[in-house]
């Protein structure tokens, strides 16, 4: 397998949020977050420019922003048409843990998509029919 290069890219602090998020549960040190819109002079172009100027030859490149048609996800939508690297939006802190910890390969990573594995819960549904949740908590 070849050597992950993990980047988020999320407007506003988010990205860094999820990156120490990340080395507090999951020990990840090899994440790059990129805080886009969090000053006047920002350059989105510039930003992906410089992540796929970064990628590594032997580097499998994995690419997460925080919303589907948001700037920063169409930005990178575009350079799929130029650059080969993966994709995904949407991100939750769930899916990184998963993805750092499990290190899934591409077709298991979609398959937990297909599964909604990393939907947001309802929580207050789903403990009224539990039995005995204080025992869980």
């Amino acid at each position: 397998m070849s050597k992950r290069k993990i980047v988020i890219a999320t407007h506003g602090t988010l990205a860094e949020g999820f990156k120490s998020a990340l080395q507090i549960i999951a020990g990840a040190e090899n994440v790059e977050a990129f805080n886009c819109y969090t000053s006047p002079d920002f350059n989105l172009q510039e930003t992906i420019q410089k992540v796929m100027d970064s990628k590594g030859s032997e580097e499998e490149l994995f690419v997460f922003t925080d919303l589907f048609g948001g700037s920063v996800n169409n930005g990178f939508v575009a350079a799929l048409k130029t650059y080969d690297f993966h994709l995904i939006t949407n991100t939750s802190l769930g899916l990184l843990i998963d993805f750092i910890l499990m290190e899934p390969d591409v077709e298991t990573l979609k398959k937990k998509f297909n599964e909604k594995e990393f939907n947001a819960v309802y929580c207050n549904d789903f403990i009224s029919n539990m039995t005995d949740i204080e025992d869980d908590l």
